[in-house]
C-alpha cells in the first residue's frame, strides 16, 4: 500500500473503507471480487486509481482488471466475503455518501 499516496477529495470516504476493511492489502482471493463489488458505484478510473493504491498493482493493470470483470471474464467467487468485510466497515453509510 502506498502510504504517500495524495488522496483526492472524491476518493477520500474510500480509500478510508478500503484501507479499514483491508489493513493488510486486498488479498488476491478478493481482488476481483471486490472489484465487482464497487463497480457500480465508482468509475472505472476512479476505481482502478483506489485500487491500486491500496493494492499496490499498476493503475493500467488494474484498469484491464476492471474491464474483465465488466465483461464477466473472470469469475468473483468471494462476493458476499468481500461485502461483509466492507459492511463491518461501513459500507451501508459509504453508499449513501456516494
Amino acid at each position: 500500500m502506498n502510504e504517500k499516496y495524495e488522496v483526492p477529495p472524491s476518493l477520500k470516504s474510500t480509500y478510508i473503507l478500503l484501507r479499514k476493511s483491508f489493513p493488510n492489502g486486498i488479498d488476491e482471493r478478493y481482488y476481483f471480487s471486490l472489484i465487482k463489488v464497487l463497480y457500480e458505484y465508482l468509475s472505472d478510473r476512479n476505481l482502478a486509481e483506489i485500487i491500486s493504491k491500496v493494492s499496490g498493482k499498476d493503475e493500467n493493470i488494474v484498469l484491464n482488471d476492471i474491464y474483465k470483470v465488466a465483461a464477466n471474464i473472470v469469475t468473483c467467487e468471494e462476493v458476499s466475503a468481500v461485502i461483509e468485510m466492507l459492511n463491518f466497515c461501513g459500507f451501508s453509510k459509504w453508499i449513501e455518501e456516494e
